[in-house]
């Protein structure tokens, strides 16, 4: 008798366990689009081939966080080139490269004492650096020129950020990245590009 009653309260025990375990499920993540441009209009390059490679290599340091954003920023501006970029000619080649895409999130000085309890801080700060280079030659038409542009964007949070949150920010620091990015380049490329241009 005296088993039965331990084995009712061992399973009433796991029950309850088992219960808190369900309720600890973690949150819903959110789902994000991919940045692409593919809804505008091609830039035509009068070369035979667009070739896209990264130079960038992400660093050991802890706080680099590139693997976090919902999209990782080398990817982005790769995909920049990919959607926009389009070899019309014959001859030729153009080379665009991810010269940097860093992610790092730096810790800020946190509040003490009593200050601490009265106010939230902001407790990091995010910091993203996108750089990249176009190079394209004709040899037909003996026509070449260089493109670089470089953007950053920078946000503080707070320190009571959730994970959900932390991902809008940090899709939000991309995206806008991103879209200056692309109005850079559409303004240097026919300025640098132009002979090359279809």
């Amino acid at each position: 008798m005296k088993s039965r009653k331990i084995s009712a309260a061992l399973l009433v025990m796991a029950v309850s366990l088992g219960g808190l375990t369900a309720c600890d499920s973690p949150p819903n993540r959110q789902r994000f689009a991919d940045v692409t441009f593919q809804h505008l209009a091609p830039i035509n390059l009068d070369v035979g081939s667009v070739q896209v490679e990264s130079a960038y290599r992400p660093t050991d340091n802890p706080e680099d966080m590139g693997a976090e954003y919902p999209q990782a920023p080398v990817e982005a501006a790769a995909q920049w080139a990919r959607d926009r970029l389009k070899a019309v000619g014959a001859r030729g080649q153009a080379n665009f490269t991810v010269v940097e895409a860093s992610a790092t999130r730096t810790p800020l000085p946190r509040s003490t004492g009593l200050s601490a309890a009265l106010k939230k801080d902001q407790s990091d700060r995010y910091d993203l650096a996108i750089e990249v280079r176009l190079e394209a030659f004709n040899p037909i038409s003996g026509k070449s020129g260089v493109v670089s542009e470089r953007v950053t964007r920078s946000q503080t949070v707070p320190e009571d950020l959730t994970l959900n949150q932390r991902e809008v920010v940090l899709f939000n620091l991309l995206d806008s990245a991103m879209k200056d990015l692309n109005a850079r380049l559409e303004q240097s490329i026919p300025q640098y590009l132009g002979p090359l241009l279809r």
